[in-house]
């Protein structure tokens, strides 16, 4: 590794050591938004769309949401019209303004027209071609900036060494970054059923200078037709809104062990073209959250069917089972009011039910010991693709993800 790249590693760790040990997880307050691309940087192009214009209205509708709902959070833009806004001066507002969290949101696109569905990344070492890929991509607006090779510290997008030295960062706010990335691809996945590719690891230089929890999303496959014809609708763009706003509140709740109920999700799914009317029909109707029931109890029993997943790793969900009966309760009834995401499924002629469909260990965990204040004999499960194994193969799992 030459010198440049090793002053770059000195730059990352004195930049972060005193920044972790300042960080406080107490109250969320202040979060940017950061609609990605803008100006003369469209970002990826569909054939009828340019991806700075969904990222900006996606963007906008988010925001629009916590500041009508939380008035304890203040919203921070990094662009609320068509300009271009430099990577680095992105961080530089989310620094400034000592901001509690960073929300960059993209669309995707491929080589590969039938690649699909949405995905969520935390700024870390990527561990496959295709994370590298999609770093590079975005990453690569950096070249049409003036003066980037200052502004940067020399960092060039398409050097393999400048990516691979992001993986400082993973230690920094990981945690936290992984935390509100899964509760965004859950909702994200669960109310449009787009692809689910999972939480993923790779280096963003928007992400790695940002001295908060962040996270990046892509929302969806542009350069797939059917993909874009679904996310340039309104109200599709309403429901990825939603489903961002529900993530933040289930992560601010966590965070301040406070109880905000999030929104119910009532625009049809049917918008997503690919989805026929009977599966939209059924979207919300195997969960329940919040305390706001989506379904009557004609619900369409939740089976823990394999959900579909991306290439780049194995679906893995954690749960809390709570009770078992051998009645086939809805899990609409009362006595399941107060629980998080309430799912059953048929097992040995038993009805057994569950709580939560965590992405991350250490949520389970938490959630498990809320549980057991109302059912001690509750207990983790874990699931690979809808089908059950066990909680140690889970965590195995994960590490290789």
């Amino acid at each position: 590794m030459n010198m440049k790249y090793l002053l770059l590693l000195f730059g990352l760790l004195t930049f972060f050591n005193p920044l972790c040990e300042a960080q406080q997880h107490g109250k969320i307050n202040k979060i940017v938004l950061d609609a990605g691309h803008g100006g003369t940087d469209p970002g990826c192009l569909g054939k009828k769309s340019k991806e700075k214009e969904v990222n900006l209205n996606v963007a906008l509708k988010v925001g629009k949401l916590i500041a009508e709902n939380h008035d304890d959070v203040k919203v921070i833009y990094t662009r609320k019209t068509d300009v271009a806004v430099e990577l680095y001066k992105r961080a530089e507002i989310g620094n400034n303004n000592h901001a509690d969290l960073f929300i960059s949101i993209h669309c995707n696109a491929a080589e590969n027209k039938n690649a699909r569905g949405v995905e969520t990344y935390v700024m870390g070492l990527h561990k496959t071609d295709a994370n590298l890929a999609v770093a590079k991509k975005e990453n690569a607006a950096i070249l049409q900036e003036i003066n980037y090779e200052n502004n940067y510290d020399g960092f060039d997008p398409n050097s393999p060494e400048s990516n691979i030295i992001f993986s400082i960062y993973s230690s920094a706010y990981l945690k936290y970054s992984a935390m509100l990335a899964a509760k965004v691809q859950r909702n994200l996945v669960m109310n449009t059923q787009l692809t689910d590719r999972n939480v993923q690891q790779a280096g963003f230089w928007v992400l790695y200078k940002v001295a908060m929890p962040s996270i990046l999303i892509e929302l969806g496959f542009l350069s797939n037709v059917q993909e874009e014809n679904d996310m340039i609708k309104p109200e599709s763009q309403d429901l990825m809104a939603i489903s961002i706003y529900n993530a933040f509140v289930e992560y601010k709740n966590q965070v301040e062990g406070t109880n905000k109920p999030t929104l119910p999700v009532t625009t049809a799914v049917a918008q997503f073209s690919g989805k026929s009317d009977e599966v939209a029909s059924n979207t919300i109707s195997d969960t329940k959250t919040n305390n706001t029931p989506t379904t009557d109890n004609n619900t369409k029993v939740e089976t823990d069917q394999p959900a579909e997943t991306g290439k780049n790793g194995e679906m893995i969900r954690f749960r809390i089972q709570f009770m078992t009966s051998s009645k086939d309760i809805p899990i609409t009834d009362k006595q399941f009011s107060n629980m998080k995401t309430v799912k059953k499924y048929h097992e040995n002629n038993l009805w057994k039910f569950t709580s939560g469909d965590e992405a991350v260990y250490e949520d389970a965990m938490t959630l498990l010991k809320t549980v057991k204040a109302n059912y001690p004999d509750a207990f983790l499960v874990a699931y690979k693709n809808g089908k059950k194994i066990s909680v140690t193969e889970a965590r195995e799992l994960l590490k290789k993800i």
